[in-house]
């Protein structure tokens, strides 16, 4: 696949990304209740609000996984 095509298919993912609770749990594979204990624990990522709706933006959504690659990681070499 070019570079054109694969920019392309990268915009369609993040436009079609649902940015919900749920969408997040979908995605990582997660029940909701992991996320709900991720979060109290501090380990959740941040979410922004729109009314009555939760939402983690694309950016937010990376920067956790980044985050939890790295504890991974240092848990890894310390062990």
């Amino acid at each position: 696949m070019n570079a054109v095509m694969q920019a392309l298919n990268a915009e369609i993912s993040v436009a079609s990304r649902d940015p919900s609770i749920p969408g997040f749990c979908q995605r990582h594979k997660m029940g909701r209740s992991s996320y709900y204990n991720l979060k109290a624990a501090g380990h959740g990522p941040p979410e922004y609000v729109i009314g009555k709706l939760v939402r983690i933006s694309a950016e937010a959504e990376a920067e956790w996984v980044r985050e939890r690659e790295a504890d991974t990681s240092r848990a890894r070499t310390a062990a």
